[in-house]
């Protein structure tokens, strides 16, 4: 039995902004974003990959959560 572990696309489709929701391309620049686990706010759920430009809202607040000590960056 053949099992799906992501139901949403399709083997050869490119991965989707997690901001935009339009494909990443080999030729477009990326950027990883990567919280730890929290519970009670639940920013684990932002991680994933993002186009550059849409990255850039997300990484100031993980960079402004690192500074106040929140989580290490």
């Amino acid at each position: 039995m053949f099992l799906d572990l992501n139901p949403d696309r399709y083997w050869d489709e490119p991965a989707a902004c997690k901001s935009c929701k339009r494909p990443i391309l080999s030729e477009h620049a990326t950027e990883q974003l990567e919280l730890p686990f929290d519970t009670q706010h639940k920013l684990h759920e932002m991680n994933g990959i993002y186009h550059a430009e849409c990255a850039r809202p997300y990484l100031s607040i993980a960079l402004a959560l690192a500074a106040l000590g929140r989580f290490p960056h």
